[in-house]
């Protein structure tokens, strides 16, 4: 703890550290008491004290080895938070009329820190086949529409150095598991304005996504829409003028002023 911060009169030490616990193991999929203690230079003792007290209250979990990762209580809050987001209010008007023209599943991403896509919004279709996500769920970006283009647009070299370093799971016959043609076909997404997700995730589902930018240009979010191969293909280029006219609405109700092409 820094010096500053034991100056603090108003701060509890105990609930500080418990929360410096919490934030180690967001990075970590999951680790033990000596780690935890080594890494933010607690006493294993108070390390175990708090994690025995989290693990009673279901914020973290004891694996069979004796390690702890974060708990089902992070994903039922963090569902709540992203169900109040501005962002969401703002936009899912939007994700409902585009579900409601084409009645395809529709869904709104963000990326996080491990390059997974985040759930944070989904409008369903009525078709029997469907994407199997939920709000708050996480996905390999190489795997969607979505994933792709986000990546595709924070492609520069330290990136493409973290591509590397990821393992690119085969999920169907259709998963792109080579690091060279995965940064070709980034390059190409970003050039055409969409990703694709052409049976990669899951068989017979194919998906488009296209990104939304806020007011400085930043790419933040994208749209994505959902559905079964055959139809999507059939139906590719009004699906694909929707989603970026779409795209173009919520992006100028964020404040960006130009049409994303």
């Amino acid at each position: 703890m820094s010096e500053d911060i034991e100056k603090d009169k108003y701060l509890m030490s105990s609930v500080y550290n418990t929360l410096e616990v919490l934030d180690f193991l967001s990075h970590h999929e999951e680790m033990g008491v000596a780690e935890i203690s080594k890494a933010l230079n607690l006493g294993k003792a108070s390390v175990f004290r708090m994690l025995y007290t989290l693990e009673k209250k279901d914020y973290v979990f004891k694996t069979s080895d004796a390690k702890y990762r974060l708990g089902i209580k992070f994903a039922h809050y963090g569902t709540i938070v992203l169900e109040n987001l501005d962002i969401i209010s703002l936009i899912k008007p939007y994700l409902e009329k585009l579900r409601d023209e084409h009645n395809e599943t529709v869904h709104l991403g963000i990326l996080d820190d491990d390059l997974k896509v985040i759930f944070i919004a989904k409008e369903s279709s009525t078709s029997t086949i469907q994407m199997a996500s939920r709000v708050g769920s996480r996905m390999s970006f190489y795997a969607t529409a979505t994933g792709k283009v986000l990546i595709s647009h924070k492609l520069d070299e330290e990136m493409e150095k973290k591509i590397r370093s990821c393992n690119l799971a085969k999920l169907t016959e259709n998963t792109i598991t080579d690091h060279d043609e995965l940064i070709k076909l980034l390059k190409k997404i970003k050039e055409q304005g969409y990703g694709e997700d052409l049976e990669e995730s899951e068989d017979g589902l194919t998906c488009y996504a296209v990104p939304i930018k806020d007011i400085s240009g930043k790419v933040i979010a994208g749209i994505s829409m959902s559905g079964p191969t055959a139809r999507m293909e059939k139906n590719k280029k009004g699906l694909l003028s929707s989603l970026k006219e779409t795209a173009n609405e919520v992006s100028a109700a964020m404040g960006y002023k130009e049409k994303i092409s």
